[in-house]
């Protein structure tokens, strides 16, 4: 997906971006990004199901809070 662009989809559809970063970053665009990516996350809730980096675990800072899900 060179470019960065996604196409509206349909329910039971799915997209997968791949981001590739080349060369140093710095702590603050370290914390950029994991600021874009907390945002990403509420702005599509549910519909983001995950997002990996190289399965490091998720500092708590950016955990989304528990929900209680009825059976």
């Amino acid at each position: 997906m060179s470019g960065g662009f996604i196409k509206p989809q349909k329910h039971g559809e799915h997209q997968v971006v791949h981001f590739t970063f080349v060369g140093p970053l710095d702590r603050g665009k370290a914390e950029k990004w994991n600021e874009a990516l907390a945002e990403l996350k509420q702005t599509f809730g549910d519909g983001l199901t995950g997002i990996t980096i190289k399965g490091d675990p998720t500092p708590p800072k950016y955990l989304r809070l528990a929900r209680k899900r009825k059976k």
